[in-house]
């Protein structure tokens, strides 16, 4: 049973720490922007400082993380720790509770403009890591009371990979019109996917019963497994990362029509693509049997617990599958006016993220203040379909020797002293730190006035 919390555990600290944040797509001259629209460009070319050029980390579904953590005795922990309650730690969880996490990290980025400075151009070394978690109500009901039930749809999935990338933006219709295009080849490092559709658990006089099936997929380098025999567990599972576990490629399509002066509409596709995983390093298995277990843990709730090790649950080895899996594409559209000589914005951003057979619908308001060139300070609301809505707040810092930019909604949010959002159901945190390269280009030049040295 020990073993079955801490995978549990282990996988909501993983999505608790970690799609885009909204609040940063209005930042004008931030070299964020891309990421959400190939079509967006900065005010200069750039030079990003290793690693910390970019960090975007964002975490969503339909949970609040107060609902999966709790303070006790001036520690966080999982609604799963003996010292949370089963009325305080079942009250919060639907019937499906799902959450998915992404991240970006940014190890290498530069770009510049072309000799008339009408077009752009850039590169992007980043690290990149997906996760969904899908946990039914009645697998906690049974880890947290013992109670018997049908537990089915039990699903976990994680991926990571590199992502080189080439973008180039362009304009069109006297410069009214943007085009921008965004090319990434993929490099797999891992990845793994547990799902059991059935997971029946039922309570005799002294013993438990489980009926499982499921299945299991893992993907690394020189995966294969330490056990001799047809059948291993999950802690049989062996890797060497030496090489790619898989390849792909996708594309994001951007652009960007200033409809009047003072109003611009954009819309991009990202992530359209797949990762085509390698059958040679996958170790698949099935598991089809029933298993029974005695021993109970009492809480001090004075609830029984079942008291068994996840090295009972078994696998056949059989071959992998077909590797091929589509990324997480999205779908950004964005409107934005400009007031008081170009330095209040309103905008509007509507994000469309596709998860595992379900669509994610956001809705951004944001209030864009730049009082001088090169800094912007950037409030924003977003309504997240079924799961709330979240404040943020955004800064963005771009004068001739830096580029700094930062955009979270922890920091409005109702928090434990541990900086969980207690009623907040997604998390976002982004930030990145450059350097400024070479010219100004037109876009920016004709909506400012820079020093003549520097256009």
């Amino acid at each position: 049973m020990k073993k079955i919390l801490l995978l549990l555990t282990v996988t909501l600290v993983a999505t608790g720490v970690a799609a885009q944040n909204p609040t940063a797509y209005f930042m004008e001259g931030s070299t964020f922007r891309m990421q959400f629209n190939p079509a967006f460009a900065p005010h200069r070319g750039y030079f990003n400082i290793p690693v910390l050029g970019g960090i975007d980390l964002s975490v969503g579904g339909n949970l609040a993380l107060g609902d999966l953590f709790f303070p006790r005795n001036g520690k966080l922990v999982t609604l799963l720790d003996a010292s949370v309650s089963s009325a305080d730690a079942l009250a919060g969880l639907r019937t499906k509770n799902g959450l998915n996490v992404d991240s970006r990290i940014n190890i290498l980025g530069f770009g510049a403009y072309t000799r008339y400075r009408k077009h752009f151009w850039s590169f992007e070394l980043n690290m990149r890591t997906a996760e969904d978690t899908d946990l039914p109500y009645s697998l906690f009901e049974f880890l947290k009371t013992g109670r018997s039930g049908r537990i089915s749809n039990i699903g976990v999935s994680a991926s990571a990979y590199l992502e080189a990338a080439f973008s180039y933006s362009f304009p069109l219709l006297c410069e009214r019109l943007y085009i921008g295009v965004r090319g990434k080849f993929l490099a797999g490092a891992a990845r793994a996917r547990l799902n059991y559709d059935r997971f029946d658990v039922s309570l005799e006089e002294d013993r438990w019963n489980i009926d499982a099936r499921g299945t299991i997929d893992f993907t690394a380098g020189g995966a294969d497994v330490s056990a001799e025999e047809p059948y291993f567990k999950i802690g049989d599972l062996d890797m060497k990362p030496t090489k790619p576990a898989g390849y792909g490629f996708a594309v994001d399509l951007g652009a960007t029509y200033d409809i009047l002066p003072d109003l611009q509409a954009s819309l991009a596709v990202t992530d359209l693509g797949f990762m085509s995983w390698s059958k040679k390093n996958t170790v698949s298995g099935v598991s089809a049997k029933s298993l029974e277990f005695t021993g109970t843990t009492i809480p001090d709730d004075g609830t029984p617990q079942p008291n068994f090790d996840l090295d009972v649950l078994e696998f056949e080895r059989v071959g992998a599958g077909s590797g091929a899996h589509m990324l997480r594409t999205a779908i950004n559209a964005g409107l934005e006016y400009k007031l008081w000589r170009r330095r209040i914005g309103i905008g509007l951003l509507y994000s469309a993220r596709f998860r595992s057979g379900r669509t994610l619908h956001d809705l951004t308001g944001s209030v864009n203040f730049q009082p001088i060139d090169w800094f912007t300070v950037t409030g924003s609301y977003s309504v997240l379909a079924g799961r709330g809505g979240a404040f943020g707040i955004g800064l963005n810092l771009c004068p001739s020797w830096i580029n700094f930019f930062v955009a979270t909604d922890l920091l409005t949010a109702r928090r434990t002293p541990q900086w969980v959002p207690i009623r907040q159901s997604s998390v976002h945190v982004t930030f990145g730190l450059g350097v400024p390269v070479g010219r100004y280009g037109q876009r920016a030049t004709k909506r400012y006035i820079y020093p003549p040295a520097m256009l």
